[in-house]
Protein backbone atom coordinates (compact mmCIF):
# COMPACT_ATOMS: atom_id res chain seq x y z
CA UNK A 1 0.00 0.00 0.00
CA UNK A 2 1.63 3.28 -1.07
CA UNK A 3 1.66 6.27 1.23
CA UNK A 4 -1.34 8.49 0.51
CA UNK A 5 -0.04 12.00 1.23
CA UNK A 6 -3.55 13.46 1.07
CA UNK A 7 -4.55 11.48 4.14
CA UNK A 8 -1.13 11.17 5.82
CA UNK A 9 -0.28 14.90 5.74
CA UNK A 10 -3.40 16.81 6.81
CA UNK A 11 -4.58 19.80 8.82
CA UNK A 12 -6.70 20.00 11.93
CA UNK A 13 -7.48 23.69 12.20
CA UNK A 14 -4.11 25.40 12.54
CA UNK A 15 -2.30 22.12 13.34
CA UNK A 16 -0.40 20.08 10.73
CA UNK A 17 -0.80 16.32 11.19
CA UNK A 18 1.52 13.65 9.73
CA UNK A 19 0.18 10.10 10.03
CA UNK A 20 -1.91 11.03 13.04
CA UNK A 21 0.84 12.92 14.90
CA UNK A 22 0.92 16.72 15.17
CA UNK A 23 4.13 18.22 13.83
CA UNK A 24 5.62 21.67 14.29
CA UNK A 25 6.37 23.67 11.17
CA UNK A 26 7.95 27.08 11.56
CA UNK A 27 9.33 29.72 9.28
CA UNK A 28 13.06 30.34 9.14
CA UNK A 29 12.67 33.34 11.48
CA UNK A 30 11.54 31.12 14.34
CA UNK A 31 13.91 28.22 13.62
CA UNK A 32 17.03 30.31 13.17
CA UNK A 33 16.33 32.66 16.07
CA UNK A 34 15.78 29.66 18.34
CA UNK A 35 19.07 28.11 17.21
CA UNK A 36 21.00 31.38 17.60
CA UNK A 37 19.58 31.93 21.09
CA UNK A 38 20.46 28.38 22.17
CA UNK A 39 24.00 28.68 20.79
CA UNK A 40 24.62 32.12 22.33
CA UNK A 41 23.11 31.47 25.77
CA UNK A 42 23.93 27.81 26.37
CA UNK A 43 26.83 27.22 23.93
CA UNK A 44 27.45 23.47 23.47
CA UNK A 45 24.61 22.60 25.86
CA UNK A 46 22.22 24.57 23.63
CA UNK A 47 23.46 22.73 20.54
CA UNK A 48 23.03 19.40 22.35
CA UNK A 49 19.49 20.38 23.40
CA UNK A 50 18.50 21.22 19.81
CA UNK A 51 20.12 18.07 18.46
CA UNK A 52 18.50 15.78 21.06
CA UNK A 53 15.05 17.36 20.62
CA UNK A 54 15.23 16.83 16.84
CA UNK A 55 16.50 13.28 17.32
CA UNK A 56 13.72 12.30 19.71
CA UNK A 57 10.97 13.95 17.67
CA UNK A 58 12.07 12.36 14.39
CA UNK A 59 12.60 8.97 16.04
CA UNK A 60 9.13 8.86 17.59
CA UNK A 61 7.40 10.36 14.57
CA UNK A 62 9.08 8.19 11.95
CA UNK A 63 8.65 5.04 14.05
CA UNK A 64 4.94 5.84 14.18
CA UNK A 65 4.78 6.31 10.39
CA UNK A 66 6.55 2.97 9.83
CA UNK A 67 4.11 1.21 12.17
CA UNK A 68 1.19 2.71 10.28
CA UNK A 69 2.60 1.47 6.95
CA UNK A 70 3.91 -2.06 7.67
CA UNK A 71 4.21 -2.85 3.96
CA UNK A 72 7.13 -0.42 3.77
CA UNK A 73 9.63 -3.11 4.74
CA UNK A 74 12.90 -2.70 2.88
CA UNK A 75 15.58 -0.42 4.22
CA UNK A 76 15.78 1.31 0.84
CA UNK A 77 12.03 2.04 0.88
CA UNK A 78 12.26 3.39 4.43
CA UNK A 79 15.18 5.64 3.49
CA UNK A 80 13.30 6.91 0.44
CA UNK A 81 10.27 7.63 2.63
CA UNK A 82 12.47 9.51 5.13
CA UNK A 83 13.88 11.64 2.31
CA UNK A 84 10.36 12.37 1.06
CA UNK A 85 9.11 13.30 4.54
CA UNK A 86 12.09 15.63 5.02
CA UNK A 87 11.30 17.36 1.74
CA UNK A 88 7.50 17.42 2.13
CA UNK A 89 7.83 18.99 5.58
CA UNK A 90 9.86 21.79 4.04
CA UNK A 91 13.18 20.89 5.64
CA UNK A 92 15.10 20.54 2.38
CA UNK A 93 16.60 17.77 0.29
CA UNK A 94 18.56 14.92 1.81
CA UNK A 95 20.24 11.94 0.11
CA UNK A 96 20.68 8.66 2.01
CA UNK A 97 22.79 7.04 -0.69
CA UNK A 98 25.83 5.85 1.30
CA UNK A 99 24.30 4.68 4.55
CA UNK A 100 23.98 1.36 6.38
CA UNK A 101 23.20 0.14 9.87
CA UNK A 102 26.75 0.93 11.03
CA UNK A 103 26.77 4.44 9.55
CA UNK A 104 27.95 6.19 6.43
CA UNK A 105 27.72 9.53 4.67
CA UNK A 106 24.60 11.58 3.89
CA UNK A 107 24.44 14.68 1.71
CA UNK A 108 22.06 17.62 1.62
CA UNK A 109 22.25 20.08 -1.29
CA UNK A 110 19.42 22.25 0.09
CA UNK A 111 18.12 23.03 3.59
CA UNK A 112 15.50 25.25 5.23
CA UNK A 113 17.92 25.93 8.09
CA UNK A 114 20.80 26.86 5.78
CA UNK A 115 18.67 29.21 3.70
CA UNK A 116 17.25 30.82 6.83
CA UNK A 117 20.61 31.21 8.54
CA UNK A 118 22.31 32.74 5.51
CA UNK A 119 19.40 35.14 4.95
CA UNK A 120 19.39 36.35 8.56
CA UNK A 121 23.03 36.10 9.67
CA UNK A 122 25.26 35.42 6.69
CA UNK A 123 28.00 32.80 6.56
CA UNK A 124 29.17 31.03 9.72
CA UNK A 125 32.67 29.95 10.64
CA UNK A 126 31.50 26.53 11.92
CA UNK A 127 28.91 24.00 10.69
CA UNK A 128 25.44 24.75 12.01
CA UNK A 129 22.95 22.12 10.83
CA UNK A 130 22.29 20.84 14.36
CA UNK A 131 18.60 20.18 13.74
CA UNK A 132 19.41 18.11 10.64
CA UNK A 133 22.03 16.13 12.58
CA UNK A 134 19.46 15.20 15.21
CA UNK A 135 16.78 14.50 12.64
CA UNK A 136 19.10 12.15 10.73
CA UNK A 137 20.08 10.27 13.89
CA UNK A 138 16.46 9.78 15.00
CA UNK A 139 15.19 8.65 11.61
CA UNK A 140 18.04 6.17 11.19
CA UNK A 141 17.44 4.80 14.70
CA UNK A 142 13.79 4.24 13.76
CA UNK A 143 14.67 2.66 10.40
CA UNK A 144 17.32 0.29 11.79
CA UNK A 145 15.47 -0.50 15.04
CA UNK A 146 18.12 1.06 17.27
CA UNK A 147 17.56 2.92 20.56
CA UNK A 148 17.69 6.69 20.87
CA UNK A 149 21.29 7.88 21.08
CA UNK A 150 22.66 4.98 19.06
CA UNK A 151 24.00 7.15 16.25
CA UNK A 152 26.34 10.12 16.34
CA UNK A 153 26.05 12.49 13.40
CA UNK A 154 28.84 14.96 12.61
CA UNK A 155 28.66 17.60 9.93
CA UNK A 156 31.77 17.46 7.77
CA UNK A 157 30.78 20.22 5.30
CA UNK A 158 28.11 22.87 5.76
CA UNK A 159 26.49 25.26 3.32
CA UNK A 160 26.27 27.78 6.19
CA UNK A 161 30.06 28.05 5.86
CA UNK A 162 29.62 28.52 2.09
CA UNK A 163 30.40 24.93 1.11
CA UNK A 164 28.66 23.47 -1.97
CA UNK A 165 26.53 21.09 0.12
CA UNK A 166 26.12 19.79 3.65
CA UNK A 167 27.78 16.43 4.27
CA UNK A 168 27.04 14.39 7.39
CA UNK A 169 29.01 11.44 8.76
CA UNK A 170 26.99 8.89 10.71
CA UNK A 171 28.59 6.37 13.06
CA UNK A 172 27.67 4.38 16.11
CA UNK A 173 27.91 6.50 19.25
Amino acid sequence: MPLDWRSALTRDGHRVILSGLPIAMHCHHYSINLQKMLEETLDSEGVALLLKAAEEASFLGFRSVLRQYPKIRTIQSKLELASTVYQNCGMGIIHFQQIGSKGGVIESPSSHHVTGWLAKHGARQTPGCHFSRGWIAGVLEAIYGKPLGFYEVRELLCKMTRQQKCVFQVKEA
